[in-house]
């Protein structure tokens, strides 16, 4: 049996609501990619944040052509556009912002330039944090 704390981590699209209301204490996935559908289990993702778990919203990619296609400030409109439709749908903000954490999209070492976009990203996560964080009045 596998002891606290329990996580998971998924690049594709299963069952949200099944996943949801697993007993994890982390869910980390690739909302640069899911983020409509995921968007969609708005009663279920609220739920799975009311336990005092987190969400790693996985929103910066570490695959080479779509990491070259973003900057900081469209990844910013990407995930802010999902917290804001989801504040919309009853999930509170607060909650998003207090038990989220951010990360790539996908664990992507099969780049041609074997790490090179996968160290890009990381940097990109890094700056994009401490833009929500001024965004939103939060803490370094």
């Amino acid at each position: 049996m596998i002891q606290w704390p329990r996580g998971v981590h998924l690049c594709g699209d299963p069952d949200w609501d099944f996943l949801l209301g697993l007993d994890l204490d982390i869910l980390s996935l690739d909302v640069y990619t899911n983020a409509e559908v995921f968007g969609s289990y708005a009663k279920g993702i609220g739920r799975f944040l009311d336990r005092k778990v987190v969400l790693a919203w996985g929103i910066v990619p570490t695959n080479s052509e779509p990491f070259q296609q973003e900057d900081l400030l469209s990844l910013e409109a990407r995930l802010v556009g999902l917290w804001e439709a989801l504040g919309r749908r009853g999930v509170d903000l607060e909650l998003i912002l207090d038990r989220g954490l951010l990360s790539p999209a996908t664990c992507c070492l099969a780049n041609q330039d074997v790490e090179a976009t996968v160290e890009r990203a990381f940097e990109t996560l890094v700056r994009l944090s401490a833009k929500l964080r001024v965004r939103y009045g939060l803490s370094p």
